[in-house]
This record gives C-alpha cells, sequence and structure tokens, in this order.
C-alpha cells in the first residue's frame, strides 16, 4: 500500500472549504512515482491528513497522456460553453428561464 503520508514530489491543492481539501500529489513508493488525486481533511490537531476518497495510479506516460487528453477536451469544452453564453445569452435565458 502506498503510504499517503509520505513526503510529495509535487503537490497542488485544487480545491479548498476550510475543512475539506482536493489535492493533486506526486509520490514515489519502491522507486515508482504515482498520481493522486485525493480529498484530505482537517483532524482534531488541525493537521491536514489523507482520506480514503480518492485514486491513486502510476504516473507512467500513457497514464499521463490519458490525463492530459481528458483535461484538454474539459477545458474546450468549458470554453465553447463560455463562448455559447456570451454570444446566445438572451435565446439561452428565455429558452431556461421561466
Amino acid at each position: 500500500m502506498i503510504d499517503l503520508n509520505a513526503p510529495s514530489i509535487y503537490e497542488k491543492i485544487i480545491q479548498d472549504t476550510g475543512h475539506e481539501q482536493v489535492r493533486l500529489v506526486i509520490n514515489t513508493f519502491r522507486d515508482v512515482e504515482y498520481i493522486s488525486l485525493r480529498k484530505y481533511y482537517l483532524d482534531f490537531n488541525e493537521e491536514w491528513k489523507p482520506s480514503k476518497d480518492g485514486i491513486t495510479m502510476p504516473l507512467d506516460f500513457e497514464n499521463s497522456r490519458k490525463l492530459f487528453e481528458g483535461l484538454v477536451e474539459i477545458l474546450s469544452l468549458a470554453e465553447s460553453k463560455s463562448i455559447l453564453e456570451d454570444e446566445f445569452k438572451d435565446l439561452l435565458d428565455s429558452i431556461y428561464l421561466p
């Protein structure tokens, strides 16, 4: 089992609600790098601890490529949505708002 408390090579807080965080973390275990997207919580001593909620997988080229492809698709959809909302706001409002 990967030690989620081991020092990380890379760590980025993706979301922070004050009592819960979602972190993107890269750790090494037995000379293999792993990438994790995991929820962290504040314990009673006000220290951040990893929860069981999340995923961990080897950080290899294929996994990295698929993650990157997915993020590019999500960003493209978000950009398209923003453009549609900006250009067709009145029409969308007339359809979806009472």
